[in-house]
């Protein structure tokens, strides 16, 4: 009985969050074409030169992904030690309790952060700034009277290159870098209370959201991607992970001391305190 309501828990979490990231799955295993939008011959936004990324993706992922996790591995597990927390779940341990929902609640709002951000791209299909650069299109062919919206055109260029220049809106480096340090963040503003820790947690902080803000700036100086794409991924990683952090983990929650431990102080304690 035990183990199986375990098991109901953990299949209904694992059903969550296969659905939570299913839109990213689809993107990007799937053969789809993001929406192809045409440009104006005049639009100097699209000329920038194509330039590697300061910030790779695999970077970007390994870092973000790694860096939170770990933290949280060691954090959850001295927390555990430190205030001698009992097990409530169905999954016995303490430990694995607390790094089941720690862990599993950021991997959830990772997820549903990256699936939001594929449908704005595929469904906007902005073009980068680097996208006439890697399209290639045949100029004698395209007829560019003052003002002409040009929708009828070939890209010549890589293909690869050319389907991710039609991902620009919104900056997918920018929304996962703040959402991962932002969790972060906030995840060592609930278990980094001591008085040791009083200018040291704002110092990490500072220091987390910088890295952030660093990565989605290099996005616009790479000619990666348009400030305003960048200023949405902040924006959309920044309020998944304020409303994971309130609304789905438990940081914040304060606990209550066990009863046995109230009734062993002194009746004129009780008293002095009342």
């Amino acid at each position: 009985m035990f183990e199986a309501k375990a098991l109901h828990f953990i299949l209904l979490d694992l059903a969550c969050l296969v659905l939570g990231g299913l839109p990213l799955a689809v993107f990007s295993l799937g053969q789809i074409q993001p929406y192809q939008r045409g440009f104006f011959c005049d639009d100097d936004s699209i000329r920038y030169p194509f330039r590697d990324s300061t910030i790779t993706t695999s970077v970007l992922t390994v870092v973000g992904l790694a860096l939170p996790i770990a933290c949280m591995i060691f954090g959850e597990c001295l927390w555990v030690y430190l205030k001698r927390i009992k097990p409530k779940s169905c999954l016995g341990s303490c430990y694995v309790a607390r790094l089941y929902r720690t862990v599993g609640t950021f991997v959830f709002g990772a997820a549903m952060s990256q699936s939001l951000t594929d449908i704005s791209k595929y469904s906007i299909g902005r073009l980068r700034p680097h996208f006439l650069d890697v399209c290639k299109p045949d100029w004698n062919l395209i007829d560019c009277t003052a003002g002409r919206y040009v929708e009828d055109y070939t890209c010549s260029g890589n293909a690869r290159l050319v389907h991710e220049g039609r991902l620009s809106f919104y900056s997918g480096h920018s929304s996962f870098s703040m959402y991962s340090m932002l969790f972060l963040a906030l995840y060592l503003q609930a278990r980094l209370q001591y008085g040791w820790a009083r200018l040291l947690r704002p110092t990490i902080q500072f220091v987390l959201i910088a890295v952030s803000v660093y990565t989605g700036l290099s996005r616009v100086s790479d000619h990666k991607h348009h400030p305003t794409d960048v200023a949405i991924g902040f924006l959309q990683g920044a309020l998944m992970a304020i409303l994971v952090v309130c609304f789905v983990s438990d940081f914040f929650e304060k606990r209550v001391e066990p009863q046995k431990e109230v009734d062993d102080i002194p009746d004129t304690t009780l008293h002095s305190i009342v």
